[in-house]
């Protein structure tokens, strides 16, 4: 057998993952505002809510994937010190749109008149390897970084589509949640106020 060939599929591997992000320009104090991701998957991405049991017994409104990874990146945001704009000052701001672009996202949070930076997320992909027992889910998302007032991307990141282990979960929904905090820490990796 070859010696190189372990160190070379090594290297090969190393190569495939995604790069720790460049960490982002910010000054301590500032304001985040995440806006509503934009899933350009094609599938609605339901989490819960999708059921009739879940709408009737509980009332409760559809919880996407894109839900659970703009609450995620609020929570780390603000364990990390940082001022976060709370979901329902940016759902008023947002008025049921979901920004389409970096671009869009920034004049969203200006309309809304929202402090700071906006969080720009797009899911490009997002597959469990089985609806049912649930060991991975294929992530592919991109997140930039805008300033609201002069509308500049300060900051972009892009994680390829590559499996976030969802081990020991039991439902879709908790493998959904694993991956979607496992995905926000990757994000926010060189987030320091």
């Amino acid at each position: 057998m070859n010696r190189r060939l372990p160190a070379l599929l090594l290297l090969l591997a190393a190569s495939c993952t995604t790069p720790s992000p460049e960490p982002p320009p910010i000054k301590g104090g500032q304001v985040i505002s995440v806006l509503p991701p934009n899933n350009q998957t094609g599938s609605p991405l339901l989490v819960s809510g999708a059921s009739s049991t879940d709408r009737f017994a509980f009332d409760a409104e559809p919880v996407t994937v894109g839900d659970l990874l703009a609450q995620e990146a609020r929570r780390q945001l603000a364990e990390r010190g940082f001022r976060v704009t709370p979901a329902e000052a940016v759902n008023a701001a947002a008025e049921g749109r979901v920004p389409r672009t970096p671009h869009a996202a920034a004049e969203i949070a200006a309309h809304g008149k929202l402090d700071g930076l906006a969080l720009y997320m797009e899911i490009i992909q997002w597959e469990p390897d089985d609806p049912m027992h649930t060991k991975h889910v294929i992530v592919g998302l991109s997140a930039s970084l805008v300033d609201t007032p002069t509308r500049n991307v300060v900051w972009d990141y892009y994680r390829q589509p590559e499996a976030v282990a969802t081990p020991g979960e039991i439902t879709i929904k908790d493998a959904y949640e694993s991956a979607a905090r496992k995905v926000i820490e990757q994000v926010l990796e060189g987030f320091h106020p």
